[in-house]
């Protein structure tokens, strides 16, 4: 798979990459076919999850602390309805993941190596 040449990005550019694995999937090259992007997506896809997870985290963590206060505008918490898209956006990496990991299957794993049993006496 042939990768494109990097080009600098801009902030926003680089905020969807942090955050979004569909800006990754939508700038893999033309000729990638549909199981080189489920595997992509079933390799990454728990990253950008546990992003949005920490996120949603901290949202929580900060409304119900005392520095919570300063979030309220109107008797509404302000944070506590940021949390439920974060959440969300958590939960959908993650279905998208678990339906990658259906159609790309496990990811290939190493056979195993032969050791030398003597060698490793030596060391101890």
């Amino acid at each position: 798979m042939s990768q494109r040449p990097r080009e600098p990005h801009s902030a926003g550019q680089w905020l969807l990459a942090f955050w979004f694995a569909h800006w990754h999937l939508a700038r893999l090259p033309r000729d990638t076919d549909r199981l080189a992007r489920a595997a992509w997506c079933r390799d990454h896809c728990g990253t950008f999850a546990a992003r949005w997870f920490i996120l949603a985290l901290v949202l929580i963590l900060i409304q119900t602390s005392p520095l919570g206060t300063l979030f309220v505008i109107g008797g509404t918490p302000v944070l506590i309805l940021l949390f439920l898209p974060a959440f969300l956006i958590a939960i959908a990496h993650v279905a998208w993941q678990i339906i990658s990991q259906r159609r790309a299957g496990p990811p290939r794993i190493d056979p195993p190596q032969e050791w030398d049993d003597q060698d490793d006496d030596r060391r101890f």
